[in-house]
């Protein structure tokens, strides 16, 4: 019976060491599973973090960009205004021509073919009738500014308007080129 004690205690203690050894290979291998996945959470973290400030800088830009195309765009459209207002304030400064630039404006594009119409403004009615007698001139239909010749059922206008709409497109250029150089 001693030898079975005995066969039955070494057999106990290989079995002990026979664990011991499988503790430690597990525990060696949970080891390198752990520092594996250690360096991979670690390339990962370091892959993450390179593509969110790559992403962060894109956005950077895209935003600058943004920003200064906004700027450019305001600035285009604060100029528009300014050129603008100058049309707006040359059309009231020819509005209010003297009556012998007015006379003289008629007298240079007027065709004064027969039959035809003037349409002038109506405070300047009596003034025209006058300085042109042999027209006819419309007491009926009035313009704000400049004249309207009607010939043959076509219609010419002179009015100042549309005549500063005429070239406004040739010297918006030149209007910019002066005022912000």
């Amino acid at each position: 019976m001693a030898e079975l004690s005995n066969l039955t205690n070494r057999i106990l203690d290989e079995a002990k060491v026979s664990a011991d050894e499988i503790v430690k290979s597990a525990e060696l291998k949970v080891e390198k599973i752990m520092e594996k996945s250690k360096e991979q959470a670690k390339t990962s973290y370091d892959s993450i973090v390179e593509k969110g400030a790559l992403e962060a800088e894109n956005l950077k830009e895209r935003l600058k960009s943004n920003a200064k195309l906004k700027a450019r765009d305001n600035e285009l459209n604060a100029k528009q205004e300014v050129i603008k207002r100058v049309f707006e304030e040359a059309l009231e400064d020819v509005k209010n021509i003297d009556n012998e630039k007015l006379v003289s404006y008629i007298q240079k594009n007027a065709s004064f073919s027969e039959g035809s119409l003037l349409v002038v403004q109506k405070d300047k009615l009596n003034l025209i009738k006058e300085r042109f007698p042999q027209s006819r001139v419309s007491e009926e239909r009035f313009v704000e500014s400049g004249f309207v010749e009607i010939s043959g059922g076509i219609e010419k206008n002179f009015t100042f308007g549309t005549q500063i709409d005429y070239i406004k497109d040739e010297i918006q250029g030149e209007i910019a080129k002066v005022l912000f150089g």
